[in-house]
């Protein structure tokens, strides 16, 4: 684990489209190449994150990373699982009572883990009219679930046993790559071929497109997170983060294609906790790395 004792800006601060809106910026702190037993990691793909601990998806090992953060900037391995029924962990989320949900890419099945690192049962959709084939799933503050299922074209919306009572039909033609729920319960679908952002509002039952292809500006988005009233993109072939309005208005980008500390390649999951410590999992460097918002 290498750091930098001295913050350093990754990306100009490019002028915000959205009038009164704040910039977020994202400024390097240090990154994870090894565990404690000193085994590299291996095209990490996800990460979750508290304002205490952070659960590392390093999928090419097949195997979750557990570590504890501190308020001076510590991290530490507290652990390591590996489980049958995740041989392919690419997302995580962590619900309000720490309790961890990872997707395997596999399977396309969401897993519990167990506070000891052990299988907890899968999360069944129940209720779904098929078979679900996830590919991206997040969690709003009452813990429930918002699945992207790609084998019926719809977001399933589950309470926290999985029992669906809401389905969002996905439009017809775009390849949604992830969806990510804001505060006010809008749902956001992201087409990672058309660089597209669709909103069904808290009660709808379908997406309505907000805003324009935004191709110009980002290569490939497969990855959303709704935070402090932006949508924050990883656009995994552009190598960085695009930043948006809730209404679809681009706002600009941060980071880098590189190799050096601070750049990503073909980066993957992002995740920002209650302090403003953002990770991501830059997964063709393999490694994960630390950045902060604050100012």
């Amino acid at each position: 684990m290498s750091g930098r004792t001295a913050l350093r800006t990754i990306a100009l601060l490019l002028p915000l489209a959205a009038a009164g809106a704040e910039p977020l910026s994202f400024y390097y702190v240090t990154t994870i190449y090894r565990d404690a037993k000193d085994v590299a990691l291996r095209s990490p793909e996800g990460v979750a994150c508290t304002s205490t601990s952070l659960v590392v998806a390093d999928t090419g090992n097949r195997r979750l990373l557990t570590f504890a953060l501190t308020e001076s900037g510590a991290i530490t391995q507290t652990g390591e699982a590996k489980l049958a029924e995740l041989t392919s962990p690419v997302r995580l989320q962590l619900d309000s009572k720490g309790h961890l949900l990872a997707l395997d890419g596999k399977s396309h099945r969401i897993v519990r883990v167990d506070a000891s690192g052990g299988f907890g049962g899968f999360l069944e959709m129940k209720g779904a009219a098929h078979a679900p084939v996830l590919v991206g799933f997040k969690l709003d503050a009452a813990d429930n679930v918002y699945a992207l299922d790609v084998g019926s074209e719809r977001v399933l919306v589950a309470d926290p046993g999985g029992n669906v009572s809401r389905t969002l039909e996905l439009p017809r033609g775009p390849m949604m790559s992830d969806i990510a729920v804001d505060s006010g319960g809008t749902v956001y679908a992201v087409d990672g071929v058309g660089a597209t952002v669709w909103s069904a509002a808290k009660g709808a039952t379908r997406f309505t497109q907000i805003g324009k292809s935004l191709k110009d500006s980002m290569s490939f988005p497969s990855y959303a997170l709704a935070y402090q009233g932006k949508l924050v993109l990883v656009d995994q072939h552009g190598m960085g983060l695009a930043l948006l309005g809730l209404d679809g208005s681009y706002l600009g980008r941060q980071l880098a294609i590189g190799w050096s500390d601070g750049s990503v390649y073909y980066p993957a999951q992002l995740c920002i906790n209650e302090r403003g410590g953002a990770f991501i999992a830059d997964r063709d460097n393999n490694r994960v790395q630390q950045f902060t918002t604050a100012r």
